[in-house]
């Protein structure tokens, strides 16, 4: 039986002859046309760590896209490593690739008139980016992850990426012994292809493109050199032909209740705060309302139980062995919304049936969680009147409630230098601004001033208050994405050198003491400073991008 697509004349009749012989020129013929066109959307490329397998991954999809009966149409889109650019102004590209992104995907499914699209990516904003380019296609859309890089072991433990980087920007290569660990990790800590093995942002979106429904159940968590990662490209392959033919959209299954799901998940694995940015976004492209109101009533909701690194010691190997997200959505099976669809047809409540975790000593159970509230706070605040973003798993007791005096920078780079010189004292508080959505422009993750402090062994003596964002890997005391930023004029932009800051994470509030007459005042009298960028997509950031708390996209509805 001839398939009919629903692009109903598009490679019929003697209009189309064009068309037709654009593709009979790439190698197709009249049979492979009057099947399902499927886009294979491949990041792979050889400078990205979590990239560079998926061809491999690419050729099992199109395998089963066969299989079921479809025409595969492989094609590229960039992916970066944010790891890469760290300490340098480059890192600014790295949330601004999302657009790029999913522009690139929605222009490709378009104009080459595909039937549906198979999303391959591994890492960070890449991720997020093909997901909203499969929805604003409008297509029968499926995510496979490249899944999670094997481990290495150092000093008799697991050590991962985060571990090389404390120890880079906090030493300052002091010591010999400092240089030969350094050396050591360089060597070691990423033993071949896959997405770093800790809760970063790579690992996190991940596992929820998985539990948002956009991927088959099981399939993220499969580390990227296991054989069970190919036969779940091939059953991704075989899944969008039937998709396809069932006209199943983004649309019909990411509801409300499935980006809910998301966020209780992320809040179980404490996962990276980026995910806060990424699902306001999914919601933003699918009109779905969602605010961080929601992820501060579930993060008092739902408890923690995954010790993946920064929480614990596990890895994302080991929470793979556990059991991988139905598991993680078995032990969350009276907080999930059951009836949310994914892309299996199967509902969350039939996915998680009788799945639990295999290891407690890597997922617990809800009942004896790790902690008992979700591991990122909505922050609020007279330095934060539209809210903030913090990664409560990392602070300990001691830190949750802090004041000291501010130390004021206008970069990470102003940070991270006062930190390794000895100018920051215990009970300081670094106030990082410019480095927000428009004054990066790009949103900067803080890791070159994060990661000095823990490495100096200040993590949860000082705190880091910023417009800017965090890594996944990020560890010690930091509340980020402080909304409106420094250059949209926001009160963090008038804090003044020794403004004392109170913090109090049980209570949601980041303060600066003053009265509101007092910032009212100061704000009356600051002029936004010039772009860092005004060129380019960095120049266009500077000028479009939303608030973090509506996502940090650049806005295309202005």
């Amino acid at each position: 039986m001839t398939y009919r697509s629903k692009r109903l004349g598009l490679f019929s009749g003697k209009e189309s002859s064009s068309r037709r012989a654009i593709y009979k020129g790439c190698g197709y013929d009249d049979e492979d046309l009057s099947r399902p066109l499927i886009g294979v959307v491949n990041t792979a490329n050889d400078a990205g760590l979590g990239h560079v397998h998926l061809d491999r991954l690419a050729e099992r999809v199109k395998a089963g896209i066969l299989q079921a009966g479809g025409t595969p149409f492989e094609f590229g889109t960039i992916a970066t490593c944010g790891a890469v650019p760290i300490g340098t102004p480059h890192f600014r590209y790295e949330l601004v690739i999302r657009d790029i992104v999913a522009s690139s995907v929605e222009i490709m499914a378009g104009v080459q008139l595909f039937d549906g699209l198979v999303l391959l990516a591994s890492c960070d904003s890449i991720i997020p980016g093909v997901i909203i380019g499969g929805i604003r296609s409008g297509l029968p859309s499926i995510f496979l992850s490249g899944g999670p890089q094997l481990v290495t072991k150092f000093e008799g433990r697991s050590a991962v990426m985060s571990e090389l980087d404390q120890l880079v920007f906090g030493s300052q290569y002091g010591g010999e012994d400092i240089s030969e660990k350094i050396r050591y990790l360089e060597d070691h800590v990423c033993p071949g292809a896959g997405a770093c093995s800790l809760m970063g942002t790579a690992n996190t979106m991940q596992i929820l493109a998985e539990g948002i429904g956009m991927s088959l159940p099981g399939s993220a968590t499969v580390p990227a050199v296991y054989a069970e990662k190919e036969r779940f490209a091939t059953q991704t392959g075989r899944r969008i032909v039937e998709m396809v033919k069932q006209d199943i959209t983004p649309d019909k299954i990411l509801k409300r209740e499935n980006l809910l799901n998301g966020i209780i998940l992320t809040m179980a694995i404490a996962g990276s705060t980026n995910a806060v940015l990424h699902l306001l976004s999914l919601a933003r492209e699918l009109d779905i309302d969602l605010n961080l109101d929601d992820f501060d009533r579930i993060s008092n909701e739902v408890p923690v139980i995954s010790r993946v690194i920064p929480t614990g010691k596990a890895t994302v190997v080991d929470l793979h062995h556990a059991g991988g997200v139905p598991a993680i959505m078995g032990e969350l099976r009276d907080y999930l919304h059951k009836g949310a669809l994914s892309v299996s047809g199967l509902t969350a409540g039939e996915i998680l049936e009788d799945r639990r975790s295999r290891d407690h000593s890597v997922l617990t159970t809800a009942k004896e969680p790790v902690l008992p509230n979700g591991g990122i706070a909505v922050i609020r605040g007279n330095l934060a009147p539209d809210g903030a973003i913090c990664r409560t798993s990392t602070i300990s007791e001691k830190t949750l409630s802090f004041k000291g005096p501010a130390r004021v920078f206008d970069s990470d780079e102003e940070g991270h230098a006062a930190v390794v010189s000895g100018s920051v004292q215990k009970g300081d508080v670094v106030v990082i601004r410019r480095e927000g959505p428009r004054g990066a422009p790009g949103m900067r993750e803080m890791m070159m001033t994060t990661d000095a402090l823990v490495g100096l062994g200040m993590g949860q003596d000082v705190f880091v208050v910023t417009d800017g964002r965090f890594s996944g890997f990020t560890e010690g005391a930091a509340v980020g994405h402080l909304s409106p930023e420094s250059d949209a004029g926001g009160p963090i932009a008038v804090v003044e050198e020794g403004d004392i800051i109170s913090i109090d994470i049980p209570g949601r509030r980041v303060d600066v003491q003053l009265t509101e007459e007092e910032i009212t005042g100061r704000l009356s009298k600051w002029t936004a400073p010039e772009p860092k960028s005004k060129r380019g997509i960095l120049g266009l950031c500077a000028k479009t991008a939303l608030q973090a708390h509506l996502g940090a996209m650049l806005d295309d509805r202005i």
